[in-house]
């Protein structure tokens, strides 16, 4: 094996922090390889990634060394924070620019671009402007400004972040495709080892700032399951398996079709936990009648003739592709945007100026809703300004801040951020959260934390809209979910009624098991028969 880099006793620490980020990494990195990275949301992955290339994280190294035997032109990376990559108006200007700064001719310019375009399915992309394109489409984008240098090593920090269930697993097959074909070496910085675990072949768990685990997948997975602490990063398929003691001569990971063989030979051992879906909410909060709203006069509508209500203390989730809306939605219903035509109603009076004062919105890119320099600022001037009955402590404390408190915001991990966007969601109480995309960035054991909160937000009476590409998260949490597509919205429906009659938009346990348990939706669904 060729060796394309390695850490040795690698110690980093940021400019603006006093503890070490990375602490003592060995590490080595072989061509062809396909690593997976996993661990706490702010437990260095991120930080890890950016070692690779000089000047993405600026701090210095305080112990070991780090020695390359490919040249930085030959790493390609993709960031978390979708927005940070791009500078042009429009996707192909974006990569013009990224291939003019290489030095290649208007020919090898246009080859390129046609090539990438084509290969990740974004030609009708090419021209759009890039503020109107969603995070998923950015994302995509993104990656093909990285493919289209030709790298020997691509750095992915979390690029399934913001695609749709269906995108997601298009983009990690073509990933694996360069990775096979190519013997292009990746790196795969992920919360969500549903779908990208398939394909690597090996597995790192970092844990605050050290790499716990580096192990073949196989071994990996089983380490995972065999530390309570990591159980619920484990695919659906493995953990099931694993719960239930079905695992014989199978080597992990699972694909769906050996765990349906699998749970058809042992049905006689396994039962469908009982279920509840009642739901029982109030009144009437917020409606939503015939709604339609376009970006520009002449084009389509984007929302189109959009109508659904809102019970108060129910928990809604709108699913479905990139670019069909969702956000767009969300910023319309909340006067980010302002509608074409069509009726807005809070509470059963048409909104009022008072309105941002009942509800939170958090928004895709949460970074945009801090104002202060430090965690502690934001969160005491969210206290002072709402009277809340929480201390700064115990906001810290439930929201894993405690360590940050004088960070500043725009220095934090993406779900760090995210957890201290929604901190500032939950101090202010509202009658209505709107949440875009919360579990981006947040890894299982913070979207299990997260899902609790949400519960208990209902169980005082709070209502919540969210849009997510996380079925999981949707089919685990949420009391209705609908699709939007083309710009129209389905009728909200049960997780059940929802997920158990769809082929591709519903979780990897239905997916596997639905012969045999056709309701079930995770691995917490089916369990050892008691009889």
């Amino acid at each position: 094996m060729v060796e394309i880099l390695h850490f040795k006793d690698y110690c980093f620490q940021y400019n603006n922090s006093q503890k070490l980020s990375l602490d003592k990494i060995n590490f080595s990195l072989f061509q062809g390889d396909f690593v997976m990275i996993i661990g706490a949301t702010g437990s260095g992955k991120s930080t890890l990634l950016k070692q690779f290339l000089p000047g993405l994280a600026t701090g210095k190294v305080i112990n070991g060394n780090l020695t390359k035997s490919v040249s930085n032109d030959k790493f390609a990376y993709v960031s978390q924070f979708v927005d940070n990559q791009i500078i042009m108006e429009t996707p192909r200007d974006d990569l013009k620019f990224v291939l003019d700064n290489q030095g290649c001719t208007n020919n090898e310019i246009q080859l390129r671009i046609t090539e990438v375009a084509s290969f990740l399915g974004i030609i009708e992309l090419l021209d759009k402007k890039i503020t109107n394109l969603s995070g998923g489409q950015k994302q995509l984008i993104n990656l093909a400004g990285a493919l289209v240098l030709k790298p020997q090593v691509l750095l992915l920090d979390e690029p399934t972040a913001q695609l749709d269930p269906i995108t997601s697993e298009k983009l990690l097959q073509m990933v694996r495709k360069v990775n096979q074909e190519f013997n292009m070496t990746i790196i795969l910085v992920e919360h969500e080892l549903e779908q990208a675990v398939q394909y690597a072949n090996r597995l790192l768990v970092m844990e605050q700032g050290q790499i716990l685990v580096d192990q073949p997948i196989e071994k990996g997975l089983q380490s995972i399951f065999d530390n309570l602490s990591y159980r619920n990063y484990l695919p659906q398929t493995d953990r099931l398996v694993l719960e239930c003691n079905l695992l014989v001569d199978n080597r992990l990971p699972l694909d769906n079709r050996t765990l349906s063989r699998i749970v058809q030979q042992r049905k006689l051992d396994l039962e469908q936990v009982k279920y509840n879906e009642s739901f029982d909410p109030g009144k009437i909060i917020f409606q939503v009648k015939n709604l339609n709203y376009r970006f520009e006069f002449n084009g389509r509508n984007i929302i189109d003739n959009v109508s659904f209500n809102l019970q108060q203390g129910g928990s809604y989730c709108i699913v479905g592709p990139n670019g069909t809306g969702k956000t767009t939605l969300l910023k319309t219903i909340t006067q980010q945007l302002k509608k074409q035509s069509g009726k807005i109603l809070f509470d059963g009076h048409k909104l009022k100026s008072d309105f941002s004062q009942h509800v939170f919105v958090l928004p895709q890119d949460p970074a945009t809703i801090f104002m202060k320099d430090t965690v502690r600022a934001e969160l005491n001037f969210q206290l002072e300004q709402n009277s809340s009955e929480y201390s700064l402590n115990e906001i810290l404390d439930q929201f894993s801040l405690t360590k940050l408190v004088d960070t500043n915001p725009y220095d934090l991990s993406g779900g760090q951020q995210e957890f201290l966007a929604l901190a500032l969601g939950f101090i202010k109480n509202p009658e209505i959260l709107f949440l875009d995309e919360p579990t981006k960035g947040l890894d299982p054991n913070k979207r299990y934390e997260l899902g609790l909160m949400v519960k208990k937000f209902q169980k005082n009476g709070g209502t919540i809209l969210t849009n997510s590409h996380d079925l999981l998260f949707a089919a685990e949490y949420f009391d209705r979910i609908a699709m939007m597509f083309d710009g129209k919205i389905s009728e909200f429906t049960s997780p059940r009624e929802f997920f158990c009659n769809k082929f591709f938009y519903t979780t990897e346990i239905n997916k596997a098991v639905r012969d045999s348990f056709p309701m079930a939706l995770t691995w917490k669904d089916i369990k050892k028969s008691e009889s």
